[in-house]
């Protein structure tokens, strides 16, 4: 498709969906997304026993999913499988990224201002390891890989400069 390859492709099969087939597969993919959340939820409830987190860490998952849709939006991106796995890809390190924040928050060493400190240190060095892993991909992948690429890197950035602190803030003056 990309014409990448230094040779000719045989198609072997090309499959059409009736339009009523993937009206069912929104739906269910809608639905699947439902319960995964709040699988997500009840397993950060039970870790914490706090509704407050487990809800302040969903409301960090929505607003990383509509900043990502809306600079894909604004960047005239196509929605494709790979694109929806970068999206998954990015939410999951978000909700890794606020459960450090949480836990380091948690400790009883040093001040709330250090310990935030500590948590945004490790955010900052995943994120710059998934940079890191994600630019050969972007560079080098043809079609899928590149956008799954892009839209990795746009969530998990979105989330470093903007939800994380944010989230930070929120424990650090819950805390004190």
């Amino acid at each position: 498709i990309t014409g990448s390859l230094p040779f000719k492709l045989k198609i072997e099969k090309i499959d059409r969906i009736s339009p009523f087939l993937g009206d069912q597969f929104v739906k269910t993919i809608f639905l699947a997304s439902i319960f995964a959340a709040l699988g997500v939820a009840l397993i950060i409830f039970l870790r914490y026993r706090k509704i407050k987190i487990s809800l302040l860490i969903m409301l960090m998952v929505v607003s990383e999913i509509i900043m990502i849709l809306g600079l894909s939006a604004l960047m005239k991106a196509n929605l494709d499988l790979a694109g929806i796995a970068g999206i998954i890809a990015g939410i999951g390190t978000g909700v890794n990224d606020q459960i450090v924040i949480v836990d380091e928050s948690r400790k009883k060493q040093d001040t709330i201002k250090m310990r935030i400190k500590n948590a945004l240190f490790i955010v900052f060095t995943a994120y710059a390891t998934a940079v890191a892993s994600l630019f050969p991909l972007f560079y080098a992948g043809a079609g899928l890989l590149k956008g799954f690429a892009i839209t990795s890197l746009v969530g998990i950035t979105a989330g470093v400069l903007i939800t994380r602190p944010a989230f930070a803030d929120m424990i650090k003056s819950g805390e004190e």
